[in-house]
Parts: C-alpha cells; structure tokens; sequence
C-alpha cells in the first residue's frame, strides 16, 4: 500500500490546531494527494512534522475515524476509507431517506449507476487501484473467515471501484448513495451466508477489470446489485412497514413494471 509523502503535510499555526489537521487531511484528498487506501504517515512522525503534540495528532485522528473518514488498523497504521463530505446531511432529510420506499429509490439509482462505474474502472484502473481492491478484498476475507459481516472491507472496495472509474463527480455521487443504504447493506449482511455471496461477487468483479473487460465487469456488478435488493427486500431485512396489502417487487426490474 501507498504512504502519503511526509511532504504533504505543513507546519500547524493556527489555535485549534486539531481542526487544522484536519482541514489538512481534507486539502490532501480533494487535491488527489491522499487517496482511499492510502497510509498516513505514523502518529509519532505527523506530530513531528507539524509541530504539534501527539495529543494532538490523535485528537484529530479519533474525530476523522467518529466521521469515518479514517481507519487505524492495529499493527498497519492509519488509512483513508472514505471521502469527506462537504457538510453533513440534514437528519431530518436523512431520515426520510430511511423509509421503505425511498430505499427502493436508491436501489434504482445503484443500478443505474454502478454498473457503469465498474465498466469505467475496467478501463481505467490503474495497476495501483487494482493492487488496492486486491488488499481490501483480502481484508473481506479475513474478517468474512472470523465470522463478521466485512462491512468496512465492502464499503471500501465500492469506494475503490468508484474512484478507478476516474470520475470525481461519481466518486462523491457513490460515497452519498452508499451512506444513505448504509443500513439496508449492514442488515443484509446480517443475513444468511450473505457476507461469503457478497465477497464471491466482488471478487468477480475485480477479476472483470483484472481482464480490462467492461461488459462482464458491468455484469458481474448488476448481479451483486441484483443479488442485495433481492435479499433485502424479500426478507425485509430494514425493519420496514408490516405487512398486508399487495405483494411487493423484490427487483428492480418488477419495480419498473409496477410503477
């Protein structure tokens, strides 16, 4: 894995200077320098660098992982695995997003999107993304072998494919739609082999842009997208309405024929 430049960062001036570091963190990733994956340089270096305690480096390290921006793995360091996102989103509005329906509605825009994005990333991926979606599906694995769910593996191996298809304007489009389903995804891997299926798919998935092969990688990605909504809404694994009234369409493609 990549480790930012030590060079990246500057000397702290300001008061509060744990905001600073992270409006740092923050310029490093919209400028491209610090990238999902990526390692920041170790606590006892980044207090050396800016000029600051350790304290201090830490403080700002445990506000970037409450946001999930950054993770510390025991023993590997401290990586990026997500994008910030400008502001935060209104609880009310995202709260409205937690409705049955408008989960559907996200569904619907997953499939219209992320197909396409794993087809841009068969094209465009760089040796190094690749090498990155090898190291977190590994890391899928493992956490899939213990007997976990894998989210935090699986989330980062989305935002990894979405920043391959070298498309920023999609990256932060994916990184809110993916926050929105952030329940409907835990809840199905919560369910039956789910987290083992969801592992075999992305694996496909990455063996398509291994290949440089758009179409299949559109179509192993439309399957795993296929695959959840399936999941999800037959077994209504969000906690939604009760039931009574008509049947509803387990996939996107019944969706559409109902509306």
């Amino acid at each position: 894995m990549e480790s930012v430049s030590r060079k990246a960062f500057r000397v702290v001036r300001k008061t509060r200077v744990s905001e600073e570091i992270t409006e740092q963190v923050r310029d490093l990733i919209t400028s491209g320098r610090l990238k999902i994956g990526d390692r920041l340089p170790a606590e006892r270096e980044l207090a050396k660098i800016l000029q600051v305690g350790r304290s201090t480096v830490r403080e700002a390290i445990r506000a970037m992982e409450s946001l999930g921006i950054l993770e510390s793995r025991p023993g590997e360091g401290t990586f990026l695995v997500s994008h910030p996102l400008h502001s935060q989103p209104d609880p009310i509005t995202a709260n409205a997003f937690k409705s049955w329906e408008n989960q559907r509605k996200l569904f619907e825009v997953r499939m219209v999107i992320e197909p396409d994005i794993a087809a841009l990333a068969a094209r465009r991926a760089s040796f190094e993304q690749i090498l990155k979606m090898r190291d977190i599906l590994r890391e899928q694995e493992e956490s899939v072998k213990q007997g976990e769910t894998g989210i935090k593996a699986d989330s980062v191996f989305h935002d990894l494919l979405a920043e391959a298809a070298g498309n920023d304007i999609l990256l932060r489009i994916m990184e809110s739609l993916m926050d929105l389903l952030r329940e409907t995804r835990e809840a199905s891997l919560h369910t039956g082999n789910r987290p083992v299926s969801s592992l075999k798919q992305h694996k496909a998935i990455l063996r398509a842009i291994e290949a440089r092969d758009p179409l299949a990688a559109e179509r192993r990605m439309r399957e795993h997208i296929v695959g959840m909504e399936q999941l999800v809404f037959s077994t209504r694994a969000l906690g939604g309405e009760e039931g009574g009234g008509s049947p509803e369409p387990s996939t996107i493609s019944e969706l559409g024929s109902s509306a």
